[in-house]
Formats: structure tokens, sequence, C-alpha cells
């Protein structure tokens, strides 16, 4: 008997104007975002390359010099990903590339103004915005009037005239809306990566086929909440058009003003300094370890400049002392800056994770490795790398009896002074950066919270529509 249920529900969907609407919407949007993602994704390669080749290129240069790797610049730019096809998580507005040599790590485009992460919602046409806002309305028409419609029409007293258990009732009304929002979700998925893989521009591999699997699944699980919540107004309500009113007032309350009312919090109490307070803050920096300097702490002639080494003014150990503690110093403001910017953006996101569609965007990110996570994960990998180059630097120097084996940031007088070798290395040798995608169990294993509140969203919602649908007045 389920079975009935389910094939009369597919059919009233599909034969329904909401349905023929709904197809032609998605399929629409979905073929906007595969083509204008091609077109993104071929810019984004493109200058990634230049910008990688550039910079290998420069580095080669620099290893003429042992003593020139510590202090090249390296412009590290975010690789292009093509899961950004599936969750974005705002990438064009988050720090695209970063300047690093061995000692700090310069974010610029988070020096240069003091907005946030968290961007008006509506921002890029991927598959979790399509998911999240459009599909998840569609979701809640198809089941919006399911009970109170069908009494109605006077039809659900005449199935409850029988045996049929009012479970079997709700069981084969909510897959026979599953099945119908199938539709429309796959046949516009195919669609956009018929686009995608077909322009030859966007290479993807098995690691990533098996990391949009899991995305499709969980956007099943995220749709399956709205289908269950228009069940559960359906069968508390008496007319469809009290339960359309009051779908969308719940719908743009979960949907729209939660995610939004985190970003104005995180705005009220996490604000991130101007870029005058930034330097002020450097600045500040600077002149506390002057003033240690003065006051001897680094040992005496810790702010000698004469280019002889062996001159009595010049203290080479102390001085690499003072220009680490004025490097590292300067360092922490950035991180402090860095760290605020990210505590903003996850505070925002955490606070409106309440809303169904907010998990559901983190863990889609999570597991397409975008967004907030992401630029963490990539500032960690740098910090990491500056460390590898520090140590194959001090490892190469040991070879050279006439170095003093002193690492600092003073490029000037690391040379005079040959505080670090100025012997040619081998360019294959050298360390290269390289960023790296977290394996499809690591990132599971981080999403693994949020997909349980999917879940957990889903059994309060068939457990309150169940029993509601129980206590449900057919007369």
């Amino acid at each position: 008997m389920i079975r009935h249920i389910i094939r009369k529900e597919i059919l009233e969907n599909i034969l329904s104007l909401r349905f023929i609407l709904s197809l032609l919407l998605v399929i629409s949007l979905f073929a906007v975002s595969g083509f204008v993602f091609v077109g993104i994704y071929k810019q984004q390669t493109r200058d990634y390359w230049k910008t990688t080749n550039q910079n290998l290129a420069a580095l080669k240069e620099q290893s003429s010099q042992l003593y020139n790797l510590p202090f090249y610049v390296q412009e590290i730019q975010k690789k292009p990903k093509p899961l950004t096809l599936c969750a974005g998580g705002f990438e064009r507005y988050l720090p695209s590339y970063l300047s690093s040599d061995v000692f700090r790590i310069d974010i610029r485009n988070l020096k240069t103004s003091r907005s946030n992460f968290l961007l008006p919602r509506f921002s890029d046409v991927d598959w979790v915005f399509i998911i999240s806002i459009q599909l998840s309305f569609i979701a809640m028409l198809f089941t919006y009037d399911s009970i109170c419609g069908e009494r109605g029409a006077g039809t659900l007293r005449l199935m409850l005239a029988g045996s049929l258990p009012r479970h079997k009732i709700l069981l084969g009304k909510y897959f026979g809306a599953v099945l119908t929002l199938c539709i429309p979700l796959l046949m516009g998925l195919l669609i956009n990566l018929i686009i995608v893989v077909s322009s030859g521009m966007v290479a993807v591999v098995a690691l990533d086929w098996m990391k949009i699997s899991g995305i499709v699944l969980m956007s099943f699980l995220y749709l399956s909440i709205f289908l269950l919540l228009g069940m559960l107004v359906s069968s508390r309500t008496s007319h469809p058009a009290i339960s359309m009113v009051i779908i969308l007032f719940v719908w743009v309350g979960l949907v729209i003003l939660i995610p939004s009312l985190g970003r104005i919090i995180c705005d009220i109490y996490y604000k991130s300094p101007s870029v005058t307070e930034l330097r002020k803050k450097i600045f500040e920096s600077v002149g506390q370890t002057e003033r240690e300097m003065a006051a001897g702490k680094f040992g005496e002639n810790a702010g000698g400049w004469n280019p002889d080494r062996n001159h009595p003014s010049n203290n080479p150990t102390a001085a690499a002392r003072y220009w680490n503690a004025s490097s590292a110093s300067i360092t922490r403001v950035y991180e402090q800056h860095h760290n605020r910017m990210l505590a903003q953006a996850f505070a925002g996101r955490n606070f409106a994770c309440i809303s169904p569609a907010v998990i559901y965007q983190r863990a889609s990110e999570t597991i397409a490795g975008t967004g907030i996570d992401r630029c963490a994960n990539l500032y960690k990998q740098i910090k990491r790398y500056q460390e590898e180059l520090k140590e194959f630097v001090r490892t190469e120097d040991q070879t050279n009896p006439d170095s003093l084996h002193l690492l600092f940031a003073m490029k000037l007088l690391v040379k005079n002074w040959i505080a670090i070798s100025d012997k040619p290395v081998d360019f294959d040798t050298v360390p290269k950066f390289q960023e790296r995608d977290l394996a499809l169990g690591q990132s599971m294993k981080l999403a693994i919270w949020d997909i349980g509140l999917l879940v957990l969203f889903n059994l309060v919602f068939f457990a309150a529509s169940f029993v509601s649908f129980l206590r449900y007045d057919v007369r």
C-alpha cells in the first residue's frame, strides 16, 4: 500500500505546475552555475600558474647564494579547486594569496580592509547556494499541503476509512516527495557536471568524485529536513493557505534571517582593527623591542651595524637575538590580526548553526576543502613550510666553515658578516611550497558533527510530524 501512495504522490507532483516551474528554475540555475564556474576557473588557473612559475624561477635565482633563500619573499597563491563548484564558501572574498619568507607571513588583502569573511549570502551561484536557498523552498512547496490539502479534498478521510495505518500514509507521502525532488536535483547536477567536465578546463580526479558524492548525499539529507518541516506544518493546520504562510515565515527565518543575524553579531562583537590601528600596533611592538635592546636584554652592542663582523662595536650573536625578536613581534601582530579575522568568521557561523542551511554550508565546505577552513589550513601549511625552509638553510649552512651560522631577519648584516653561507645550493633540493588537500577520511571526520546535526534535525521533524499526524482531525 505504501508503494501505491508513493506512486500517487509522484504522479500528482510531476503533473503539477509547481513541479514544471521548479524543474525549469533548478536546471537553469545549475546550467548558469556551470558556465560561470568554467570561466572563473579558467582565469584562476591561468593566474595561478603564472604566479607559481614566476615564483619558482625567482627562487632558483636565489639559490645561487644560500643566504638569499630565507629572505626571498614568495608569493603563494591559492590553487584553484574544482570543488569550489560545489561549495565556494566565499572563496573570492577570502585572501587569494599570501607573501612569505622564513620570518613572517604577509596577508596583504587582510590589511587593506575592515571587511570580514561573512559577506552577503547571495554571492556565488554554486551548488550550496542553489540547494540551500532554492531547492529548500521547493521541497517545502511539495509538502506544504500534503496533509491539510488531502483533508480539504476529502481523500484523507477515505484513505483512513480502511485499515491503512497512519504511519504508512506519512511514509508514503514522505518518500513520494523525496523521489519527486530527486528529479530536478539530479538533472540539474548532471547538466552542471556535463558543462564543467566537457569544457576540458577542469580536471576532476577520483578523490574529487568521492567528495562530490558525499556532498550530494548530504544535500538529500538537508532537503529532507524541509520536506519533513512542510509535512509537520501541514499536519498542524486545516487549510493549505495557512500552511503556506507559516512555511514561508519558517523558511525565511531558518535560511535568511538566522544566517544574517550571525553575521551582524560577529560584526558587533568581533571587529577587526583598521589599517591605521594595525600599523599603530606594529609601531608599538617594534618600539618595545628597541627599548628592550637599549636595556641590554639581548646583550651588549646588539644594535651594531659595522660591515666588519670583527669590529668591536659588533656583537653578531646579540644582533641575531635582537633582529629575530623584532621580526617575531611584528609577526605576532599580523598573526593576531589574522586570528581575529578567522575568529570573526567562525563566531558568526557557529552562532548561526541552529539553522540547517548554515550547518549544510559548513559541512559542504569542510568536505570540499574550501571557505574559511581552507584559509586557516593554508596559513598553517605556510608556517610549516617556513620551518622546513629554515631547517634546510641551517643544514646547508653547516657545510661552510666561514659562516657564523646565525640566521636572523636583517639581510644586509647576514650578507656582510657571512652569518649564513654565501655558497650556492642545488635548486632541486630546495623545499618548494605546495598546498595539500585533506584526505576524504579526514574531511568526513571534520564534518561528522555537522552531518550528525542534519540527521538529528531529520529525526526530530519526522517524530514531530508523526505525532502531529496521529492526532490530526481528518473531519
